[in-house]
Order: structure tokens, then sequence, then C-alpha cells
């Protein structure tokens, strides 16, 4: 045993073991995300909403070639064409108004104390 890892082929299937851990740790599930990232992109169609790398939603108006036209705003009136792969997900805005807890934090006391 000891005269096969002192050779070069124990040197050499040591590496391809170190490769084949470092590909199923690390690079197959990359690929795999790459992968659902472009399907989900190439599935996009006139009418999603979808959200850009940048965080901004829109309205996807008009496909060509690997671009797509986004509509944002809400007057309808700027529309922008964005690369196929600057576009994040398919996901529409939570424009809805969120009332917030009513407690009030007293300073002194450090006591959370209800609102009235």
């Amino acid at each position: 045993m000891e005269g096969l890892f002192s050779s070069g082929f124990g040197i050499v299937l040591y590496f391809v073991f170190l490769f084949g851990i470092m590909w199923f740790i690390m690079i197959r599930p990359q690929r795999k995300r790459e992968k659902a990232l472009m399907e989900m992109q190439d599935s996009i169609k006139v009418g999603d909403m979808v959200i850009t790398n940048t965080g901004m939603y829109g309205k996807v108006v008009d496909v060509v070639n690997n671009l797509f036209v986004i509509e944002f705003g809400l007057n309808r009136g700027i529309r922008i064409p964005v690369e196929k792969n600057s576009v994040a997900g398919v996901k529409e805005p939570n424009l809805s108004i969120k009332k917030d807890d009513e407690f009030e934090i007293k300073d002194d006391e450090f006591e959370i104390e209800e609102k009235e």
C-alpha cells in the first residue's frame, strides 16, 4: 500500500478524488441554479410581471431577441429594453399598505406599552 501512494499514480488519484468532491459540492449545484434561471428567463412571455436584478418591478410588453421591453411605473409610459439575463424572476410587487403594530417603547423604563 505504501508504494501506491508514493508513486505518481497515487498523487493523480488523490487530485481526481478532490476534484470529484469539489464538483459535487460547488460546481454542480451552481450549474443547476444557472440552468433553472435560464429556463425561467426563457419562459417569460408578454404580460408577465418581473423583477430585475436591481430590484425594479415591471411588466413585459414585448420580447425581441435577447431583450425584454419592460414597462416600469404606474403611469405606463416608461418602457425600457432590458437584457434577459438581467431579469431575476417572475414576481408581482406587494403594493398593499400594511399597518404597523400599535406599540410604543418608553425610553426611561425600557418597557413596551400598548398605545391608546
